[in-house]
């Protein structure tokens, strides 16, 4: 209604002044500065109303003295009397969080109220006349929130000074899943010692990351202080949150080489300010400065704006309205008595006013609050500077990077070095002494110096490394503890830059190191002992039935060759008349000899059957129960055959994991605490966890401190214990030891990695000449160099002895049956050649002949092919003797003859068909 009222006022001092009264305004504006703000806030107003001049506003700064808000406000009573009123109060004193008695005494009367302070008033909502040109600390805090997504941070340390941390800090703490690792806050005390605090940090709970939250002036002090208790800056880093920090030099902390960034609203040395006359030699212009100066820009901007309005012309055309003297008032009717009536609209025109300044683009909400932030985001480089990298736009809420800045961490120090740790054993690590001293060769030896030197050649970075053999092994965590021992804790104590031997990545080790990209990939199998060879049977054909069996079978011929051989004597139907034409014979024939009945019985049991058959009942019912008998053994025997080769063909070794987990025979184990034992102590499938349950119920155990106890268990078990190992150790030791050998698949896939502290400042040099080495097959040829031709004595064939069975017989296995058939064959040449020379000498003897000429007469007509027919009798080259033999030479001869007749006629060999 008042405002309504003071417009018809206006009016009307138009129409009675006229057009010609026409007249420039200049708005009294106010600055409120005290022993809180910084001088430089209080250069810029001055600087910055002096450089208006008589333009769209002008003012004098109050400079208070006292400290309290009520005490403030009664100063500001005298300041602003006898028409010294102000349109508009800049204040840059710390807010507190509430609209003070200042604030509420601007609200009361439409002065719009310019806080600067970072901490925006509860009663925002409320006090429409409160404008926060101070960025919104939640949109600050998620900004740092998205910079620690960013920098890919796993935990980290929130350091802070007071309980406003958690106001600044909200988005980052909401947003943090506690669930991956808790955020841990430690307390800084500005004026105390802080260094128990840092080490606790460092050295106990072992965080590489940290959020430090503290007043800009501080934070010269903390570093000092954690250079004294942290050697090995370079592992850490810091996010600074204070705007101001980028305008910090921490070039005078040389020893400082963390990671540091930090986000900010301005820019140093920004060419504008010289126009102010301000920014020269290198002066520092904080943020509060620069907000004074955006706010006086801003409201200028917005006077300007209200002026092209139809108030506007009013404004021009007559005395400005004064505004009240910001006094306290007995009532509240007293206030809206006296409201300055241009409040509401400047404060829509600074509200709809969008101007460009030092913090960047200024533009407002409903509520005064500053809304489409871009934070600039900075890091210091290795000249302890900081450089800009990019930006944060709160409408993303995305880091945008747009300049390439290397760490702090990754500048080198003077006369230092990396320490190298490894574990000692082949292929990967050896300490060799010598009269040149102590030298290093193994894979880890030659992999290091590949990856240095690929480094050097890309980087052009040449850095300085030794080797150290860690103690305790690869290291295990402690329990009830964040500490391991071993090279892992190592790493973590700064102790060592790099862990380079076969260290397998797993979630746990990756939870207290670093690791680089994989340089080998494996998997977990088995290490048996090769099973002894076997002698080959060159008589394995005999298998088939025991000896004794073969015994009696061997008997059983000889009796039942008797046998048939005297019923067929015996038997008359066997005695035949040998000229059929002859009805009345004087003599009768039997063909079964003694060898006759031999061959039949052989030829039935070898299924060949035979060209004489017996005659009479007896002989031939003899001679079908014998080949009934032999039917039976001739189809058992092949039978037998048929089983026993293919049990011979049937492997009894352990194949696969399934089949060793189904056996009580063998025993298996692996390294103690490595990460295949923890491979199988987590595990869920079936199979492996009941191969854990056997392992850790073993007694005695079957756990073994390293891998080379492990293989020489294995050689000493004669085939009772298995040994599980990475792939690549068996791949190792097989080629050295031909009685070992890797059973089954791999049971699953990791790799090796080079293990480093967490924030290795070279740890993408190190990935990308990892990454390099492998394009190139550098890394396949040391793999090659180190298994299979360095330290090797024998070289283990494994080919013929792990063909794949095709299920042929092989020589070894059948060559008895070429001996028997050799054996045979040269006894029948033999028996030939006896009875060529017997036949001889009947002919000699018979045809009166020499030996020599029936032999040559005998020998060309036998071996001749072409014929078929030969004389009876050797043509004689003298005539027959006539002499009279003595008479005991005709005794001689007479019993001779008997012998021959006697044994002639029971094994009758002159008469074999």
């Amino acid at each position: 209604m008042i405002f309504i009222n003071m417009k018809i006022i206006l009016l009307l001092c138009i129409s009675v002044i006229g057009a010609d009264a026409v007249r420039s305004i200049s708005f009294p504006i106010g600055g409120l500065f005290s022993h809180l703000t910084l001088p430089s806030s209080l250069q810029v107003f001055k600087t910055i109303v002096k450089e208006t001049g008589s333009g769209a506003f002008h003012g004098e700064p109050l400079e208070t003295k006292v400290v309290d808000s009520y005490s403030t406000a009664l100063e500001l009573c005298p300041y602003t009397s006898d028409d010294k009123g102000v349109v508009a109060l800049i204040d840059p004193r710390p807010t507190n969080g509430i609209c003070d008695n200042t604030c509420l005494l601007c609200n009361r009367y439409n002065i719009p109220h310019i806080a600067l302070g970072w901490e925006p008033p509860n009663t925002l909502e409320e006090d429409l006349f409160t404008f926060q040109y101070y960025p919104p600390p939640e949109l600050i805090s998620k900004a740092y929130a998205a910079l620690i997504k960013d920098l890919q941070w796993d935990k980290f340390t929130i350091l802070y000074e007071n309980e406003d941390s958690f106001i600044r800090l909200q988005e980052i703490i909401n947003s943090w899943p506690n669930a991956v690792e808790p955020i841990l806050f430690r307390k800084l005390d500005p004026d105390g010692d802080n260094r128990e605090i840092f080490k606790h940090v460092f050295k106990v709970a072992k965080m590489n990351y940290h959020v430090l939250d503290c007043h800009v002036n501080n934070i010269y002090g903390y570093m000092k202080e954690i250079i004294q208790v942290e050697n090995a800056t370079e592992y850490q880093s810091f996010i600074l949150t204070s705007l101001d920090a980028y305008t910090l030099d921490l070039g005078s902390i040389p020893d400082l080489m963390a990671n540091v960034s930090t986000l900010h609203l301005t820019r140093q040395h920004h060419v504008k300010w010289r126009d102010f006359g301000m920014g020269q030699d290198d002066q520092v212009i904080p943020l509060e400065a620069a907000l004074v100066a955006d706010s006086l820009k801003h409201i200028e901007k917005a006077i300007a704006s209200m002026q092209n309005t139809s108030d506007g012309h009013l404004i021009r055309s007559i005395n400005l309205p004064t505004p009240p003297a910001l006094c306290y008032q007995e009532s509240k009717a007293d206030y809206e008595s006296i409201v300055w009536p241009l409040g509401q609209s400047l404060r829509e025109s600074m509200l709809q006013t969008e101007s460009e300044g030092f913090t960047g683009k200024i533009e407002f909400d409903e509520n005064g609050r500053r809304t489409n932030i871009i934070l600039l985001f900075s890091k210091l480089n290795k000249d302890s500077e900081f450089v800009y990298a990019g930006h944060w736009d709160s409408r993303t809420n995305l880091i945008t990077t747009e300049n390439t800045v290397k760490d702090r961490s990754t500048a080198l120090k003077s006369n230092s070095k990396i320490r190298i740790g490894t574990i000692e054993g082949l292929p990967y690590f050896q300490t060799v002494n010598d009269v040149n001293g102590t030298s290093y060769r193994g894979f880890a030896v030659d992999l290091v110096n590949a990856i240095f030197e690929r480094i050097k050649i890309d980087n052009k970075i040449e850095f300085e490394y030794e080797f150290y053999k860690a103690d305790s092994g690869y290291g295990n965590h402690i329990t009830g503890t964040k500490k391991w021992n071993g090279l892992i804790g190592d790493l973590m104590e700064h102790k060592a830059g790099l862990g380079v031997c076969d260290l397998t990545i797993t979630s746990e080790r990756i939870s207290a190191v670093d690791f680089s990209v994989p340089f080998m990939t494996l998997g977990i199998s088995m290490l048996f002992k090769t099973p002894e060879p076997q002698e080959p049977d060159m008589f394995s054909f005999i298998n088939p039935l025991a000896l004794d069996v073969w015994l009696y079978l061997a008997t059983t011929y000889i009796i039942v060759s008797f046998v048939l051989l005297i019923c067929a004597r015996m038997s008359q139907d066997d005695w035949v008349n040998p000229h059929p034409c002859n009805q009345n014979p004087e003599n009768l024939q039997n063909i079964w000899s003694l060898y006759n009945c031999m061959w039949l019985t052989i030829g039935a049991i070898m299924t060949q059957g035979c060209d004489i058959l017996p005659r009479a009942a007896g002989s031939r019912w003899i001679a079908g129960m014998w080949w009934f008998f032999a039917l039976i053994v001739t189809a058992s025997y092949t039978a037998n055959m048929s089983t026993f080769l293919s049990n011979n063909r049937r492997s009894n070794d352990i194949t696969n994991v399934k089949e060793l987990s189904e056996q009580n025979k063998v025993s298996y184990g692996a390294v103690f605490n490595s990460s295949t034992y923890k491979f199988f102590q987590t595990s869920n499938d079936s199979v492996y966890s009941k191969i854990w349950t056997v392992m850790e119920s073993a007694r005695p155990t079957v756990f073994m401190n390293n891998n080379i106890e492990g293989m020489n268990r294995v050689s000493k078990s004669k085939g009772k214990y298995a040994f599980f190992m990475e792939s690549t150790a068996i791949e190792y030791y097989t080629q050295r030891d031909c009685d070992l050998k890797m059973v089954g698949s791999k049971l699953d896939s990791k790799e090796y990695g080079i293990a480093m502290p967490k924030n290795y400042p070279h740890k993408t040099l190190i990935d990308h000449a990892i990454l390099s080495l492998q394009q190139l097959g550098t890394l396949s040829r040391l793999k090659k160099k180190w298994w299979e031709e360095e330290d090797i004595a024998v070289h283990c064939e494994k080919g013929d002895s792990e063909k794949e069975d095709s299920g042929s017989l092989q020589m070894e296995n059948t060559s008895g049956i070429f001996l028997v058939l050799g054996f045979g064959g040269i006894l029948g040449l033999l028996v030939a050649i006896i009875d060529f020379l017997f036949h001889v000498r009947q002919i000699s003897v018979k045809e009166r002949v020499t030996f020599r000429e029936a032999l040559v007469s005998e020998w060309r007509a036998s071996l001749n092919p072409r014929n078929l027919h030969k004389l009876a009798a050797p043509p004689r080259s003298a005539p027959p003797s006539t002499a009279t033999p003595s008479p005991e030479r005709e005794r001689s001869r007479s019993r001779a003859v008997s012998v021959l007749r006697a044994a002639s006629s029971f094994i009758n060999f002159d008469e074999i068909y």
